[in-house]
Parts: structure tokens; sequence; C-alpha cells
């Protein structure tokens, strides 16, 4: 009995981090396999109708008598110098939290933000096995400083143009997933996509998270829907949900398919009023995470992520990363779209309408990504000087 009480504990450590990284990266709008994600041989499977409720900090404090082997083996590159056990399943490994042994070695003020923060890849696309040749259309970068108790997401749009991806023509960076995973199944786009936004940005990866939109809608509806508030008007028919989006600006209790919807229409300011959209389904939802008793929605919540969801954190980091999540406030996660004429233009290549990019100056912008206003004050309708942005 004792035995089988920590193995559901160890489920539901993982269970719920994986949930809260979601729901500050992507809140759902992110990428999946094709497959479902399958636990490691050292990770204890568990019917999730078995899971009952119990105080949060209970489950946060990991019981003495377990003892874990490690996290299956990194997709995404890293530094040669990077410790073996950043993300071992172990307590032992729970202070590592340092991307790497070459950047630990440097002075303290030599370090850019970037470099001080725990980065994650976050993907999403409408990947199916009827669209053999599928495109990501979102992409972000989610920078934790699990230190200091800040988060910044950055999104990059899906018509970035890039000009050199190793063993393939040049192309938008939304193809570049799918690139990676015929070169390398199960976790060769990310790695790819990492390795690019690394040279490119300056930004090292940690680690990647991937959804599909169906698991998107799931796991909206296992919570009971999610509340946004919605600062312009926004109007627009999916086909491809075969879905009417009809919102006007105040709050909106949406549900999975309505959310799908709002997050995925260009209707209204194109690509770059979607990201910002993204970016505040991700406060929406953490917010709806933080407020409800998650731990009796787990079941819901396992059934709609455990064929939608792959992600290479290991259960240590899960567990740091609850803590961290619930610890945020609003004033605490900023937000920085890449956008023209700040940083790329509008251009041709290829004979594809492409954003072609300043690199260097996106080098510079990047780190400044917890000097910007908090992404809830700044994906208003006031922004900057402009009093109302709305297309």
């Amino acid at each position: 009995m004792r035995v089988e009480r920590a193995r559901m504990r160890l489920f539901r450590w993982q269970m719920i981090g994986v949930l809260l990284l979601a729901s500050i990266v992507i809140a759902g709008c992110g990428a999946s396999p094709t497959s479902p994600t399958t636990a490691s041989p050292s990770e204890p499977v568990v019917d999730p109708v078995t899971v009952t409720a119990e105080p949060l900090t209970q489950i946060l404090t990991p019981p003495t008598q377990i003892v874990s082997s490690p996290a299956p083996q990194r997709v995404l590159a890293a530094p040669k110098e990077a410790p073996a056990s950043e993300d071992a399943d172990s307590p032992a490994s729970i202070d590592v939290e340092a991307p790497s042994q070459s950047v630990l070695s440097q002075a303290a003020e030599d370090l850019l933000p970037l470099d001080r923060t725990t980065n994650v890849l976050v993907l999403g696309s409408d990947r199916r096995p009827s669209m053999p040749n599928w495109r990501t259309d979102v992409i972000m970068i989610v920078a934790m400083d699990l230190k200091n108790g800040e988060a910044g997401v950055i999104s990059i749009p899906r018509d970035v143009y890039i000009d050199v991806i190793p063993n393939h023509q040049p192309n938008r960076v939304n193809v570049i997933d799918y690139l990676g995973e015929q070169d390398e199944p199960d976790g060769g786009g990310p790695a790819l996509l990492g390795s690019i936004i690394e040279e490119k940005m300056g930004i090292r990866i940690d680690h990647y998270l991937r959804f599909d939109f169906e698991g998107f809608k799931d796991v909206i509806d296992a919570l009971g829907g999610v509340e946004v508030t919605v600062d312009c008007p926004v109007r627009d028919y999916l086909p491809e949900e075969d879905i009417a989006l009809r919102l006007q600006p105040g709050t909106h209790t949406l549900t999975g398919r309505q959310a799908l919807a709002y997050v995925r229409s260009r209707a209204q300011g194109g690509d770059l009023d979607r990201a910002r959209r993204q970016q505040r389904m991700i406060w929406a939802v953490r917010d709806q995470i933080r407020k409800q008793n998650l731990i009796s929605r787990v079941p819901a919540l396992y059934a709609a992520l455990s064929d939608s969801v792959q992600t290479d954190v290991g259960l240590v980091s899960a567990i740091r990363y609850v803590r961290f999540a619930l610890a945020l406030d609003e004033e605490d996660v900023h937000g920085f779209v890449l956008a023209p004429p700040d940083v790329m233009r509008e251009g041709w290549r290829g004979g594809m309408f492409v954003f072609v990019a300043d690199w260097e100056l996106i080098r510079t912008q990047v780190q400044t990504l917890f000097d910007r206003p908090p992404f809830a004050e700044s994906n208003t309708k006031e922004v900057g000087s402009q009093t109302n942005r709305c297309p």
C-alpha cells in the first residue's frame, strides 16, 4: 500500500508540473507528436480514475522512501559541458537547474539576462494524420527566472524567413519542426529549431513542449472553460473546426472549441495580433488552474493531455515549476512579440511572403525581455503611444 501511494504521488507531481508549465508557456496552444507520449520504464503508470484529491502541499513534498531513476534522454541539443544529471528525476538533482557548467563558470556580471533563465521552446500546430506536410503556427520561447520569480514569453511569427536550415533549403520558420521530424522522428524538430534559435537569437533552449490543437480543446473543457478578457472585436469562421467566432470587447467564458478559434484566428490583425491573443490566453489558463481545485480535475486533465503532449521536462523540474507557477503574479510575466517594423520587415523570398528579421537587433532586444511591461498590460488595446490598436 505504501509503495502504491508513492507511485500515485510520483504520477501526480509530473502531471501537475506539466499542466502548470503548459499554462505558463502556451495555455494549450502547442503541438504534439502523432503518437501519444509514453511513460519511461522508470515512471509508474497509474490509472487516472484512481487518483483522489489531497492537499497540494502534500503533493509537492516528495516522500522520502521514493528512489527515482533518471528521466528519458534529453532530445534538445545542449552544450557539451552541461551536466548529465540536469533533468534526472532524483532528489539529488533538484538544485541542478543551471543550463550549463560553462555558464556557471562565467563571472556573474558577464551573464546576459537570458543566460540566467531556464528557456522552454513551445510549439503548436494542427498536426494530424490527414496532414502529412503540417506547419507550426505557434512558436514561443518561455524564459523562467526561477531565482527572481519572473517569466517572459517571446512570440516568433510563423512567417519569419530562415536563410540557413541544415540539410534543407531556406524557408519560413514554421516548417522547421516538420523538417526536423522528417530527419529524426520524435524530437528532431524541436532540436533543429532550438539550434537555429540559439544561433540566430542567442537564446539557449533547455526544454521543449508540444501540444496539438485537439488536446488544447480537451484541456479547456476539462477545466470547465476559460475566462478571457477581449479588448478588440473578433469575428471569424474557421472551416477546419466548423466554428464561427463572434466576440465583442469584454469578459467571456470560452469553451474548448471557442478558445481554439480565438487563438488561431487571423481575421483581425493577422499573425501578429494572433500572437498577442495567444499570450493573453497563457495567463487566462494559468489563472483558471490557480483558482480551481486542480487536484479534483487531474483525471480529466490527464486524459486530455496524455494523447497530445510531448515534452522533455523531467519529474524534478516539473515539481520546481509547480512552485514557480503558483508564486507568479501578473506583474511577474512579461511578453514580447517579434514584429515589424521594429525588428523585421516585410518582404519576398523564393516566391513567398515573409518577414525578414534583423537578427543582430533581435539578439539585443530579447535581452530586454524582463524590462518590458507585463504582458497582461502590454496585450491590451493601449500599447505604448497607441490609444487603440484594434484593426
